[in-house]
């Protein structure tokens, strides 16, 4: 079992939210109708589903799919922030499950970061994706020198907001307002992945989608074939 927590500075309501009705604004779209959850996850996986095993807004969210069980626990606090906690448990064993669960445990890292920028700067705002997934044919141990690489984006102005070995976060404020996760993860023992998760914000989210994306497919061609 792991656990990942971060506090936000929005409330349960707003954060509950941002995790079912508009997850798509920031991450995966989620659906969910009566005990089914249904996971939009394309460009970097096929679609998937979950039985829903607790559903009581706006402080838990808990699901459960052939390999995981995942549960979201918002707890308020008295200055109007609130703590959210992802509690996500290995369902199988076997060789090679504990370095799933290990990969599961640092995307969970990262996926609350991204919560916290969204509900913090955009929530409730207009959003388009630009979505991004390439291989390169390298170990997963050449992650770190991968993570080494990402940088010269194809932004004019933003903000860091997180910098890893294997995940970058950034806040844009020029040429549109939005955010852009740049991660790496392995697809298997010889191939990795490299992956943009963007999402612009505003009335004009569409249009700015449809100019940023070509440019951050060039950056990630480029990239990935120098390596």
């Amino acid at each position: 079992m792991s656990a990942e927590e971060i506090e936000i500075p929005a409330g349960p309501e707003q954060v509950w939210a941002a995790i079912t009705t508009d997850s798509g604004a920031w991450s995966f779209q989620v659906d969910v109708d009566g005990d089914t959850a249904r996971f939009h996850r394309e460009p970097f996986a096929p679609d998937a589903t979950a039985t829903v095993t607790a559903w009581e807004p706006p402080y838990r969210f808990a699901y459960e799919d052939p390999t995981f069980a995942t549960e979201y626990l918002v707890t308020a606090r008295d200055d109007g922030s609130c703590v959210v906690r992802v509690v996500s448990s290995l369902r199988v064993q076997g060789e090679g499950w504990d370095d799933i669960a290990e990969e599961a445990a640092k995307g969970w890292r990262m996926t609350l970061l991204v919560l916290r920028v969204y509900a913090t700067y955009f929530a409730g705002l207009p959003a388009a994706r630009v979505d991004l997934m390439m291989p390169v044919d390298a170990p997963p141990s050449a992650r770190a020198e991968i993570g080494a690489l990402l940088a010269d984006f194809p932004i004019r102005a933003g903000v860091v907001e997180h910098r890893g070995p294997y995940f970058t976060l950034l806040r844009t404020t020029e040429p549109s307002p939005g955010m852009f996760a740049i991660s790496c993860f392995p697809m298997d023992a010889v191939t990795l992945s490299v992956n943009v998760t963007g999402r612009l914000y505003g009335p004009e989210a569409e249009a700015a989608a449809a100019r940023e994306r070509p440019r951050w497919h060039e950056w990630l061609t480029r990239l990935t074939t120098s390596i």
